[in-house]
């Protein structure tokens, strides 16, 4: 074994990047830190020489923050674990033992680009942010180092011993999934969140000075071209509105689109031995490692426009705490899947535990009682406001919004089910929008099972999975097949003590 990384080694001088560029992400997200500068403008006048002096200054005190920074880092792999040393006035050693590293992100920013250096970014379960990064690293450098952490991490697995010869036969990388660039496009088409991001500006839109604004003359010719050409109308002013609304969607479907061929652009999903391996950016280059068992399990959403196109996103959700995308909200994903793509994927995610190869089309519906004891009540608050203040234009919008709701509940009672195929379970939900979930029942870690006095005379049940990505609930299911999956879990999990985090 090479004793390379066996002794502290520092980063290079470069790095000194890396720090500043994050001291100054957390002075911005600090804002009360930026209070002395904006004061000190606000009482002198923005081109007071006073303003560029404080400016100056702290730029200055970033930058040597940063460079006592990386003159204190300094890092080594014992025989078990990655030791890093940090600390300006409090020295402080993490170590992270293999057995705990979730994943392994070899990533390219831009500004590292033109040195041909790169960041190594090690994520352990559970924590909420990057456990260590070592930035500005030569690529053969930080290949290696990755490497090493990868294969001490999958030797000290139990699951992995009885395979070590096949696994070191493995010396190349198998591709798994190639995703061309109108697959992306496509992508970032089905994947574009418009309508909630209105939801989040209406808000901030509310906060803005209206009355001031309608004095601007641009603002003025628009009124005056709409009062002329577009109210003269109902339908014309239901035509605008239509248009107005989908070029608002196109407009952030260009912005989505662009940032899926940004992020994942040439994406290539591969496998070396145990391990999954993710690599395309065009900005930032990532070359992303996620050991196979710790795969908790396998998602796969499709959202109200990927139902049009026919195309599914795949998750691979891992132990609950810091992942690849979204920092912590998501996982590592395969976009633009269908239902064929999936059929040839999962075979290729031996390892996993789940043996299930194809997506099902069909599922077991959850009881009709779970919908009556949500669905009426949101009728209760107009019903009670027709009793008292009779039929109004107010009781009117509370009956349509009630309707509304109760019409939501509905749909997501349909999308909630599941399959139960020999040791594999499927879980179904969404609402407008579709999500199956496919989980192998010998990674349960521990079942729940409940009953209200109702559930008992109908035989129904609510049974929780968990998981060590997270719960599973399965509301108001048949109480024969909740004892079922309880029984066949625990079962399974009862003389098997591999390590699945």
């Amino acid at each position: 074994m090479s004793n390379k990384f066996a002794d502290w080694s520092s980063l290079s001088a470069w790095s000194v990047i890396s720090f500043t560029l994050f001291a100054i992400k957390q002075l911005l997200s600090n804002g009360y830190a930026l209070i002395p500068l904006v004061y000190t403008g606000w009482q002198q006048g923005f081109s007071s020489p006073w303003v560029i002096i404080v400016a100056l200054l702290t730029l200055v005190l970033i930058f040597s923050y940063s460079v006592l920074q990386w003159l204190k880092f300094r890092f080594k792999i014992d025989d078990c674990k990655l030791n890093i040393k940090h600390g300006i006035i409090f020295k402080k050693v993490d170590e992270i033992p293999f057995n705990k590293i979730q994943n392994i992100r070899l990533q390219q920013p831009l500004y590292f680009r033109p040195m041909g250096l790169y960041s190594l970014v090690v994520e352990t379960a559970g924590s909420k942010g990057n456990e260590a990064e070592l930035s500005a690293l030569d690529y053969k450098e930080a290949l290696a180092l990755k490497k090493r952490l990868m294969t001490e991490q999958e030797q000290q697995s139990p699951t992995s011993r009885d395979d070590v010869g096949a696994r070191a036969a493995e010396t190349q990388h198998n591709t798994v999934v190639r995703k061309s660039f109108k697959e992306l496009v496509l992508f970032g088409l089905y994947q574009n969140n418009a309508i909630w991001l209105a939801v989040i500006l209406g808000p901030l839109f509310g906060q803005l000075d209206w009355e001031s604004m309608e004095n601007l003359q641009s603002v003025q010719a628009f009124w005056s071209w709409y009062n002329a050409n577009i109210a003269i109308s109902f339908i014309l002013q239901i035509t605008f509105a239509v248009i107005a609304l989908t070029l608002f969607h196109l407009l952030f479907s260009i912005i989505s689109m662009t940032s899926a061929v940004l992020k994942y652009f040439p994406y290539r999903l591969s496998r070396s031995g145990n391990t999954l391996h993710r690599t395309g950016g065009v900005i930032a280059k990532q070359n992303d490692a996620l050991a196979i068992r710790r795969i908790q399990v396998v998602k796969l959403y499709q959202p109200l426009v990927g139902r049009l196109f026919k195309r599914w996103t795949v998750y691979f959700q891992q132990v609950k705490g810091h992942e690849f995308e979204q920092r912590g909200s998501s996982n590592m994903l395969v976009p633009t899947m269908s239902r064929s793509n999936i059929a040839e994927l999962l075979p290729k995610l031996k390892g996993i535990e789940a043996t299930s190869t194809t997506l099902p089309k069909a599922y077991q519906h959850i009881h009709l009682g779970w919908f009556w004891r949500r669905g009426l009540l949101p009728l209760l608050v107009p019903a009670i406001n027709t009793y008292f203040h009779g039929l109004d234009i107010y009781t009117e919008i509370l009956w349509i919004a009630a309707s509304l709701f109760c019409v939501g509940i509905y749909l997501r009672y349909r999308q909630y089910g599941y399959v139960i195929e020999g040791d594999n379970l499927w879980f179904h939900s969404g609402l407008l929008g579709h999500s199956w979930q496919l989980v192998a029942l010998s990674k349960v870690q521990h079942v729940a099972m409940s009953q209200s006095p109702n559930q008992k005379r109908s035989q129904l049940a609510n049974l929780e999975i968990g998981l060590a990505s997270g719960s599973i609930k399965l509301p108001y299911i048949s109480v024969i097949d909740a004892r079922n999956i309880a029984e066949r879990s625990l079962t399974l999990v009862q003389n098997d003590h591999r390590n699945w985090i």
